[in-house]
């Protein structure tokens, strides 16, 4: 008898235990997922379903992030957005906007290896055509950046290197059908190394490229791996860019080198393609927010470096580098750069590629730059487009450097030394 007694008051004390930690498990669990306010459940947002709710808001202020505060379907409260900015280099962005005044301009600098936004800002004072932040919008064409796609295909299925030697004729920024359609080249020709006809953006030698050693599926194919034709995961709505569709061997020249119109895409994608190039091929998703709470404290978003995808192998990604280094060093973008590698910025790794294309839409000139600097561990990614009228008022590729001086002024690389 006392012993049925004894099992029966052990048997519901452990059943008792058994619901207590199974509760305070729940509990625990439930706490990574969601928080309780007001007996109301607010789940935590992933980056999709915060990309939904800020995209119904149709504010300006916040596609500007001139507000942090904002009402979203589901919360009885406001919702505090924590942006990922550094302060100083949004502050260089704005202000160099601000002073050179372009028609229309953005500037976007990313965390490389993390994929964080570090600064964006952006400028339309007078193209009617052009609606919502420039910064997200897929509307320019991307001009001679699409030779960083093709280099990297040429790279990667061609074996092909920056030092592999082509020969061509004609001009460095034209494009005409006999000389690019024809696989011997006749008449007066010269040669040129890939690094060096990527730094001067010779348009004839990557059509070339495009018709002779890729082809429209591969190339293609590596527009994809760069995230062209689909959507770029972000809490905030980024156009999908878009690259051609050739039916025809002129127009797979035209893709090739970037001389359509039918290549585009957004300030922040450029950013990321520049990131993939010093990320050893590997493309981070872009993120803009550290956090999101309500007004009240409650956290309902937490952002952390996502892979986005891997574009190329390290080993195309270093010969990429080399080709972007020297359209710093000796190439179209050398006058914006002229001095700069002397005393406090000697150490750092600057490469990049440069754009120029009139737009048909708007008969704006459009001026792209997308790069990246590295040193001390820390890589830079920064995309730039300007776009002028009547007036040319300043080069990104200036603007571009004037916002890797920022970001790699001595006092930050000094303080990297000893992190």
């Amino acid at each position: 008898m006392r012993w049925n007694v004894f099992k029966a008051v052990l048997f519901t004390f452990l059943m008792g235990a058994v619901f207590i930690g199974g509760w305070a498990v729940g509990i625990r669990s439930l706490s990574k997922h969601s928080v309780f306010h007001s007996n109301l459940l607010y789940p935590y947002l992933t980056k999709d379903q915060i990309q939904a709710k800020i995209s119904k808001l149709n504010d300006p202020e916040v596609y500007q992030f001139k507000k942090n505060e904002v009402e979203l379907d589901g919360f009885k409260e406001p919702v505090v957005l924590e942006y990922g900015f550094d302060p100083s280099l949004q502050s260089t962005a704005e202000d160099l906007l601000a002073r050179f005044k372009p028609d229309l301009g953005a500037i976007v600098a990313m965390d490389a290896s993390t994929g964080r936004i570090l600064a964006m800002s952006s400028m339309n004072r007078v193209f009617e055509e052009f609606k919502g932040n420039p910064a997200f919008e897929q509307l320019y064409p991307s001009a001679s950046v699409f030779k960083v796609v093709t280099a990297a295909a040429a790279i990667e299925n061609q074996k092909m290197t920056s030092n592999s030697v082509m020969e061509y004729a004609g001009r460095n920024h034209t494009l005409y059908k006999y000389q690019v359609l024809k696989e011997r080249v006749t008449g007066w020709k010269t040669k040129s190394t890939l690094k060096e006809a990527f730094a001067r953006s010779i348009n004839t030698v990557f059509g070339r490229v495009g018709v002779f050693a890729l082809g429209k599926g591969p190339l293609k194919s590596f527009s994809n791996r760069f995230a062209f034709n689909e959507p770029i995961p972000s809490e905030f709505p980024i156009a999908e860019s878009q690259s051609a569709d050739p039916s025809s061997e002129y127009e797979l020249a035209e893709m090739a080198s970037g001389f359509t119109q039918h290549n585009v895409m957004s300030a922040v994608h450029g950013a990321m393609i520049a990131a993939a190039v010093a990320n050893e091929g590997v493309m981070m998703e872009p993120y803009f927010l550290n956090a999101a709470y309500t007004k009240s404290g409650k956290p309902i978003y937490h952002s952390e470096p996502m892979t986005f995808k891997t574009v190329m192998t390290p080993e195309t990604a270093q010969e990429v580098q080399k080709l972007m280094q020297e359209t710093v060093a000796s190439g179209t973008s050398r006058k914006s750069f002229h001095g700069f590698f002397k005393g406090k910025f000697s150490e750092l790794e600057v490469g990049g590629k440069t754009g120029h294309l009139t737009d048909k839409t708007s008969g704006g000139r459009i001026d792209w730059f997308v790069g990246f600097a590295q040193a001390y561990g820390r890589k830079l990614a920064v995309s730039v487009i300007t776009m002028h009228q009547k007036y040319w008022t300043v080069k990104s590729s200036y603007l571009a450097r004037r916002t890797f001086e920022s970001a790699f002024a001595p006092k930050t690389h000094a303080s990297n030394r000893h992190n």
